[in-house]
């Protein structure tokens, strides 16, 4: 008896409980670029620790421009090869010149 009883209040509050809201993913041609430029930072400075803060990003439509100065040409591929690497980016230009 003791066991029926706490199946049927088991069953009912599970009933009354709502499943859980799972967040819908954002499409990458919806991605604001505020949110596509700290992440195309974020790996930028993963990939070229010593050169990240050398390196503006810009953003537009999905377009990501790369200015400033790299140490070497690797370092350029590099945060072009980051920047490309996230979600939405249409396009990298690079305009970085490379240090000799």
């Amino acid at each position: 008896m003791f066991f029926l009883a706490m199946c049927v209040m088991l069953a009912a509050g599970c009933a009354a409980n709502k499943p859980a809201q799972v967040p819908r993913p954002v499409p990458a041609a919806e991605r604001p670029d505020e949110a596509m430029g700290k992440e195309v930072r974020y790996r930028i400075q993963t990939q070229c620790p010593g050169d990240a803060m050398n390196i503006k990003i810009i953003i537009s439509d999905g377009v990501v421009t790369l200015q400033g100065v790299a140490s070497s040409q690797s370092v350029a591929w590099r945060a072009q090869a980051a920047a490309q690497s996230v979600s939405g980016v249409k396009a990298v230009r690079s305009e970085l010149l490379v240090r000799r």
